[in-house]
């Protein structure tokens, strides 16, 4: 199994319209995702100052991420408008072995 690991910071003031576009385009396409097992989005605690969000995903294998995402699997991909209010992000993929 893969973990996928994706962060993103989005600019000041865009943090409620980047969690209504996740909520709203990319967690219903993974939902439809063969070969994703589970997810799990996270945002920034509220005490925190952070405008930095997660998404944490797990994959049977590689070759599931590449069916869902293509052969630039290894780049973080965004639905709709998304990519416009990411300041900045990070995309990571773990074997998961126990």
């Amino acid at each position: 199994m893969i973990m996928r690991i994706y962060r993103g910071t989005v600019f000041a003031g865009n943090e409620h319209l980047w969690q209504d576009r996740v909520e709203k385009l990319s967690i219903p396409w993974l939902k439809k995702q063969s070969g994703l097992i589970t997810f799990y989005p996270g945002k920034p605690m509220a005490e925190s100052g952070s405008r930095t969000f997660c998404m944490c995903m797990i994959w049977e294998n590689v070759e599931a991420i590449k069916a869902a995402v293509g052969p630039s699997w290894k780049q973080s991909i965004y639905m709709g408008d998304e990519r416009a209010l990411v300041e900045s992000s990070s995309l990571e993929h773990f074997e998961i072995y126990q």
